[in-house]
């Protein structure tokens, strides 16, 4: 240590204090200097905010060939081959993305209920369609060749899954909350997504929870909230001959030989086929794992279909 190395340092650190010292009292005096012209400073931010956002609009629907919907104040939904905004763009090179039409309507066609194979893009479906609620609500043009919506009030979600391990609460609890939750708020102007609802318990029971929801969501007393419903519990499609407002609908698939070929074209009536061992196939399971499921499960086909003839309303209400 010398004298000299002594008052260099302590230069070095005075600047530092002096610098932020002198930038206190700078920003002070800015602060003051601006006060009396808070209001149009805010005026103008939130005019740039507003017009940026609307030039986001304008050069995404120009970009991706969005177009203008029509918002109106009834209770339906229809929209004409339409598109994941999202999706649509990362698809690899070469791909198109397969759009659909969905139509919504609490007086003929209130509940959607949509069977198909893993990876055929149920959930894809589900997202889009309040995807593009959200975005015509916003202001924005969506992705699909015609759109006509009535006003949403809320989008409720019973999509993937998730555990609360620090409340205690499995994934079969988390999901039961959700959907207790959207059954207590649904409205006539809500939309309901519902994700394979029950599959994370015994198969009749799931299967019993799932037919139960379907049908206090038709018979609701005082609302009836449009609802898309991705199952592959292929035994719901009963619904259809019991409830005049519940429709069966399929993503459409194309076996060849012992390849599946997802067309992820979504086509009136239900599905009898989910592909599961398919679908273990491709996720690179060992050959001797994903074999024929009949060698092995003759009685557990039998006590489903006995499941599917028998009395669905009682067992749903127990």
């Amino acid at each position: 240590m010398t004298d000299e190395l002594k008052k260099l340092e302590e230069r070095i650190l005075g600047a530092e204090e002096k610098i932020n010292q002198r930038e206190a009292i700078l920003y002070e005096a800015l602060v003051d200097a601006i006060q009396p012209y808070t209001d149009p400073i805010q005026q103008n931010a939130r005019l740039l905010a507003e017009l940026d956002a609307l030039l986001g609009f304008s050069r995404i629907a120009r970009r991706r060939h969005y177009i203008c919907p029509t918002i109106d104040e009834s209770l339906s939904i229809s929209i004409i081959q339409g598109r994941h905004p999202v999706i649509e763009v990362q698809l690899p090179l070469g791909e198109t993305y397969i759009p659909n039409d969905i139509h919504l309507d609490p007086r003929e066609q209130q509940i959607m209920m949509i069977t198909g194979p893993n990876m055929s893009g149920k959930s894809a479906i589900l997202r889009q369609t309040a995807l593009i609620c959200l975005m015509a609500q916003m202001g924005c043009y969506v992705p699909a060749d015609k759109a006509r919506l009535g006003i949403i009030d809320k989008v409720f979600t019973r999509v993937g899954a998730s555990d609360n391990i620090s409340s205690g609460e499995s994934t079969f609890m988390v999901e039961m909350n959700e959907t207790a939750s959207i059954m207590n708020n649904i409205s006539d102007r809500s939309l309901i997504l519902l994700d394979e609802i029950g599959r994370g318990t015994a198969t009749y029971d799931g299967i019993s929870i799932a037919w139960a929801i379907a049908e206090y969501l038709h018979e609701h007393t005082k609302s009836r909230p449009k609802t898309l419903f991705a199952t592959h519990y292929h035994e719901l499609n009963d619904l259809q001959k019991q409830f005049q407002r519940i429709r069966n609908f399929h993503v459409a698939t194309q076996e060849s030989g012992s390849r599946v070929l997802f067309l992820r074209k979504l086509l009136p009536g239900g599905s009898e086929h989910s592909f599961g061992i398919h679908v273990a196939r491709m996720a690179g399971m060992p050959s001797s794992i994903p074999r024929e499921p009949a060698k092995y499960c003759s009685g557990w086909k039998n006590h489903i279909r006995a499941m599917k003839n028998g009395p669905f309303q009682n067992i749903a209400h127990r």
